[in-house]
Formats: structure tokens, sequence, C-alpha cells
């Protein structure tokens, strides 16, 4: 799966559905073609954009501390912003990607059949994919300074991956976390966070090839009730902090100076 999805590391969630025995043995098969085609990956970029629109939206409203030049007052090299923008792309790219997949899987266990809408156009491993692979992304214990305060406030169990990726430079998260503790308090930005949500949800129609594994199907292939309700746990923890932490990315990009957008370009 994390080969599919051009990522260097194994997503937490991912490894939390690995962990439900004859899980993914039984849904991989059926979406791996649809993750390796041109319309899902145009579909997570799309989304990705989505993103950034309302992140600049946000921004337009008050005036934003978080730029190079205070990450370089605040003792920041441009090596560090320049490995922090690396690694904040593997996620830019990669939790759009991860959104779609699991919305796809959760409308499946309440569905017969979901999917079968798209077009089997493969996609090709860009080389901006090939720069994601081979950028190393580490992630700092979830007691690290700051990260129990980011789960506090984001009322999550643990620490998103996304920051524990950039508390590798504290200094840099220090900064971060002080505007981005606000920011996502606006409505606009947390709006948009349920948007993509309820997008990738209904996206799911467009699977290029149709995925089978509602609870009945899943029942049929082995897996009790024990293991749907861990299946169905994974989902619905990972799937509204995915759409909120490709806000939280685009913010942090944002705040380097990237504001490239994916798929809807701007004249």
């Amino acid at each position: 799966m994390t080969d599919a999805l051009r990522l260097p590391f194994v997503p937490a969630a991912v490894a939390t559905l690995a962990a439900v025995d004859g899980y993914l043995e039984h849904v991989w098969p059926q979406v791996a073609p649809s993750v390796d085609t041109a319309g899902f990956l145009g579909s997570a970029l799309y989304m990705a954009d989505m993103a950034l629109d309302a992140v600049e939206a946000a921004y337009a409203e008050y005036e934003p501390v978080v730029s190079r030049d205070a990450l370089r007052a605040a003792g920041l090299a441009d090596a560090d912003l320049d490995a922090v923008a690396a690694v904040l792309d593997v996620f830019h790219w990669g939790q759009p990607q991860q959104l779609l997949l699991f919305a796809a899987l959760a409308e499946a266990l309440e569905r017969p059949r979901v999917g079968g809408q798209g077009r089997l156009e493969p996609r090709e491993i860009a080389e901006r994919e090939r720069a994601h692979l081979a950028t190393p992304v580490a992630f700092a214990p979830a007691d690290h300074p700051s990260l129990p305060e980011v789960a506090e406030v984001l009322q999550l169990a643990a620490p998103p991956e996304l920051y524990r990726a950039v508390a590798c430079w504290p200094r840099y998260l220090d900064a971060a976390w002080e505007e981005l503790q606000h920011l996502s308090a606006y409505p606009l930005f947390r709006q948009r966070g349920r948007a993509l949500y309820y997008y990738a949800r209904s996206s799911s129609r467009f699977l290029a090839q149709p995925l089978v594994a509602s609870r009945e199907a899943l029942r049929a292939a082995g897996l009790g009730e024990p293991a749907l309700g861990a299946v169905q746990a994974a989902l619905d923890a990972a799937l509204p902090q995915l759409a909120m932490m490709m806000m939280h990315c685009c913010a942090m990009r944002l705040g380097l100076g990237i504001a490239t957008r994916e798929v809807v370009r701007t004249t």
C-alpha cells in the first residue's frame, strides 16, 4: 500500500488496518488497481487545492506571522527550511490519497458495492514522487515537547504524524504551532476540513474498479465482529484527522512561501 501511495513510511492508520487479520488481504487487491490510476491521484490533488483555497482565505482575514524570514530569525537555517519543505511535500501528496482510500473503505462497509465509475488510465511515477520516496521522514516521540499540547488542543488521542514529523525541527514546530493552534479555530478552516471529508466519501464512486467490502462480505471472508469493530474504529479515527491535517499541512507550506496549486491553476 505504501508503495502504491508513493510513501517512504507506513502510516499509522495503515498499520492499524494491517493488524486486523484478513482485512487488507481482502480489500487491497480490489482497490490497488484504482489507486494506481491517474484519476485517483488527480482527485487527491484536487482536494489539496481545496485545502489551500481555504487556508489562503483564512489568512486573508489577518496577517500571518510565520514566514521564512521569521523562521530564520528563530534560528532555522535555509537547509533546515528546505528539509521541512521536503517532508511537508510528502504529506501534501500522501494525506489526500490516504483520505480517498480510507473514505472508500468506509463507504464500502455500508454498501454492497462502491466504485466502478472511474477510468483505468494508469498513473505514472512522477519525478516529484521519486523524490518523496527518497525523502527521509522521521517521527519524534509522542511525548516530545509541544506534541502532547498539540494532541490536547486538537482533541486527539495522540499527536498526528504530520506534527511528529516536523517536530524533528523543534524551533520550526514551536513557531508553526504558535500560529496554527489559533488558525485551526477559524470557522472556514474547520468547515473546509469537514468538506474534504465529505468530498472524499462521495468520491468513492469514482474508483476505477468496484470494491466489495461490506460487513456481510467481510464476514463471509472470515472476519468476526471484533475485527469489524476494529476496522470501523480505525477508519472513524483516521478520516477526520487526515482531512484536518491536510489543512494544517497547507498552512505550514504557505508559511514557507509555497502556494502552488496542483490541479486548478490560477492566472
